[in-house]
């Protein structure tokens, strides 16, 4: 009997976990969207990065489902604004398989990443493979970046 209710307490607190952080994922609620340039990378108004999915393509988002819980698309209602080092023209939205509306640069559908939590700055969807192909931030022409190399020698 242990084992069952080591089971139901520990599914009752990932629940509540899982609840936790789907608040603090960066979320625009459908409301405006506006990125900006920061650095090598597009974030939004708050500073939230933003990734593109490789398997995207041609302006289709093909993540949904467990995939879109773990990388929420950046979703609007309006006309996506552009801000600081970012195209305009560039700007566009999509309608996602629910209806809802998300933001496209160079044709890319947008997403946060829920390990970035709601931490402005956050990088760690950098560079993963996840639900079949590659994440990435998105550079200011719309293009992956890749991340730096940080395996110099150090300089000696």
């Amino acid at each position: 009997m242990r084992p069952l209710h080591a089971v139901v307490v520990g599914a009752i607190i990932l629940a509540l976990v899982a609840a936790g952080c789907g608040e603090a994922i960066p979320s625009s609620n459908g409301g405006p969207a506006s990125l900006k340039l920061d650095g090598r990378y597009l974030v939004d108004r708050q500073g939230h990065s933003v990734y593109l999915f490789e398997k995207d393509e041609s302006g289709e988002s093909y993540c949904d489902g467990a995939c879109a819980a773990v990388w929420p698309p950046l979703e609007t209602s309006t006309a996506p604004q552009a801000g600081a080092g970012v195209q305009g023209a560039a700007l566009g939205t999509i309608k996602r398989s629910d209806g809802d509306m998300q933001v496209t640069y160079h044709g890319h559908p947008l997403y946060y990443y829920a390990a970035d939590a709601s931490t402005p700055g956050k990088t760690k969807g950098e560079d993963i493979d996840q639900f079949g192909d590659s994440w990435y931030l998105v550079g200011s022409h719309g293009q992956p970046v890749e991340p730096e190399n940080h395996s110099g020698g150090g300089g000696y």
